[in-house]
């Protein structure tokens, strides 16, 4: 009885993700078969300065009225993700801390375009989704539809859209399913290209927050101007110029009471209680930025400024935010450098004021991360997550290609990457502080009104540097042997704060040293082998770990691989083997994954923001679809 009872939950679960893979499939293998049955393909035609879809055959073809029907076009895409967990006592995990018995993230995009418009939507099933994300991330329906109007020099958009306004510094909205983060704006926004080089944007809207919207109504403008764009027989081929500037601004929609005050109880990093804050009505922030290119050099220096902005991330402080960006880079034929230095304080940007951000979501802005994203499962163990209130960050990199048939070029020629980073808290010359006050009871909350404007927060000198956050160098050498086999060496020195980085664990600092290698050998016409070792050691956390892959592909359909990641050195507890197995088919525009084994718990992170996932075993399948 208990048998039929999970099994009909499990079909209940899956039949409506089930549903769309099942429309989309049978399309899929039908426009597949006709394309490979046919002896005549589709080609496009240019008609009266459009193009129209015709026959090979139809050389001559010259439609007499074209009619706006025949030109529209409907693309899209389907990803899901199933997994049924599987209890291990080692890993402590249990079918009950999951949503269900089975698990599922679903996404469908579908877009259609046609002359002078286009439109679109996505479904999002994640009512009982995938292990790590937040409760607020289950639910089910269309969280983002858009319709877009374009004529001649200028476009509007009603809807939901993602923004950003140079790097991010003041306004980047943006989606990553794979942290459950999706800042979407829904409103309206215009852009204008009223001459060769000019770029103007407008928008209004509100932040998506998981199935809700944020309070705060945002709004804000950009200008992009690029000068060799505008005059090109100035500039010519070897010189350019940019220069843009965004405003931002965000409604305080907090219902205040008479005096102008707003209640916020247990507020992030404050003792227990409830506090009275004097937010600011609105909150406006600028960026100011300038791009030079000349030759085989680039330069970027940008800054942006907030305004005051008591929120969850900086503990209702009242100071003024701001970042500067600077970035000088170098490419030629074989060579290119860069190196790049930001500094931020207080730029945590939240589109509503008692969010504290640690889910990703509800941040206007986005502090990008000097780091480099690691791919390798041992050098993405310790990631870098950006100190939101403040850090000084410095990132340098150098690329070589040594040429063929020289000492160290060889035969096939020999690619060597070296880059370092380095992060550290800024130095504060006060102590963090809240910027609210206090109050157990009503009467203390009525004596305390005359003096709550809040603390500035702390002092940090501009030029002084503070403690080490996060430190990396790594190595990367990629060699082709012979005509079928390559090898990647690869060396990761890594030293971070680990509690200050992902909160107060105990573990201190960590220094940390991963050693890699990686090769490739084509076996035959179709078949390829790739395999990695990996070793990673260290005196702190969980000690030290090896992982391996073999992965075996059979051109154009078929992959195999099998992973084992073994804690060695842990000197807590058991040193366990996180193994896993799967078979990837590729068919046209579909990909069929499936998988068992299991999964170590860590963060899993990208451009800075990161996210915890549990150590989890189960059998897992992938579907991705697009059209």
């Amino acid at each position: 009885m208990k048998l039929n009872n999970i099994m009909t939950n499990i079909s209940f679960r899956a039949a409506i993700p089930l549903l769309f893979a099942a429309i989309a499939l049978p399309a899929s293998a039908a426009n597949n078969e006709g394309s490979e049955a046919d002896s005549v393909s589709l080609v496009p035609r240019t008609y009266m300065g459009e193009q129209v879809i015709v026959p090979t055959t139809s050389t001559d073809y010259t439609p007499k009225n074209p009619s706006w029907w025949s030109r529209v076009r409907a693309t899209g895409s389907l990803q899901t993700e199933f997994m049924v967990p599987v209890k291990d006592a080692a890993l402590d995990t249990e079918a009950k801390k999951y949503a269900g018995d089975v698990l599922n993230n679903t996404y469908f995009d579908f877009t259609l375009n046609a002359p002078y418009i286009s439109a679109g939507a996505r479904f999002q099933f994640t009512k009982w989704p995938l292990p790590g994300f937040v409760d607020q991330f289950r639910g089910w329906g269309v969280p983002y539809f858009w319709a877009t109007g374009k004529y001649k020099w200028f476009q509007i958009t009603a809807g939901d859209f993602y923004e950003q306004f140079g790097s991010g510094l003041i306004l980047r909205t943006y989606q990553e399913r794979a942290l459950g983060v999706d800042g979407a704006l829904r409103g309206g926004r215009l852009k204008i290209n009223p001459c060769n080089g000019v770029y103007l944007t407008g928008l209004v809207g509100k932040q998506r927050y998981f199935w809700t919207h944020n309070p705060d109504l945002i709004w804000g403008a950009d200008a992009e101007w690029s000068f060799n764009e505008t005059f090109p027989k100035a500039f010519g081929g070897d010189y350019g110029l940019s220069a843009g500037f965004s405003y931002v601004g965000k409604k305080d929609s907090f219902a205040k009471d008479s005096e102008g005050m707003v209640m916020v109880s247990n507020p992030n990093g404050l003792p227990e209680g409830n506090y009275a804050v004097n937010f600011p009505n609105t909150v406006a922030a600028f960026d100011g930025r300038i791009n030079a290119r000349l030759k085989d050099f680039n330069v970027l220096a940008e800054f942006a400024t907030k305004n005051n902005d008591p929120n969850g991330v900086n503990r209702y402080i009242f100071k003024r935010g701001h970042a500067e960006l600077l970035s000088l880079s170098y490419a030629a034929k074989g060579f290119s450098t860069f190196i790049q230095a930001k500094r931020s304080e207080n730029m945590a940007y939240m589109s509503d004021q008692e969010q504290n951000g640690v889910d990703g979501n509800g941040f206007i802005n986005h502090m990008p991360a000097f780091t480099n994203t690691q791919t390798y499962t041992l050098a993405a163990l310790y990631p870098y997550s950006t100190n939101l209130y403040g850090e000084w960050a410095f990132q340098a990199e150098m690329r070589y290609n040594f040429k063929r048939r020289t000492p160290l070029g060889g035969k096939y020629g020999t690619n060597v990457k070296l880059s370092a980073s380095y992060i550290s808290t800024l130095y504060n010359d006060a102590p963090l502080g809240p910027g609210v006050y206090t109050a157990t009871t009503p009467e203390e909350l009525t004596a305390l009104k005359r003096d709550l404007y809040g603390q500035s927060g702390f002092g940090a000198p501009f030029w002084k540097i503070g403690g080490l956050l996060y430190a990396d160098l790594n190595f990367e050498l990629n060699k082709k042997v012979t005509k079928n086999l390559e090898f990647t060496l690869f060396y990761l020195f890594q030293k971070l704060d680990y509690d200050k980085i992902f909160g107060n664990h105990e573990v201190g600092m960590v220094t940390a040293n991963t050693f890699i290698l990686e090769g490739q050998w084509k076996m035959a016409k179709k078949a390829q082998l790739r395999w990695e070792l990996q070793y990673l050691t260290t005196k702190q956390d969980k000690g030290d770990w090896m992982a391996g892959l073999i992965e075996v592909s059979f051109a154009p359909h078929w992959m195999i691989t099998l992973t084992d990641t073994y804690n060695n050195g842990n000197p807590h507890g058991e040193k366990l083997n996180y193994y896993s197995a799967m078979v990837t088919y590729n068919y046209r525009a579909n990909r069929f994954s499936l998988s068992f084994g299991r999964n170590r718990e860590g963060f899993n992170c990208s451009g800075g923001v990161c996210r915890w996932v549990p150590a989890t075993k189960g059998f897992s399948f992938t579907y991705n679809y697009t059209f």
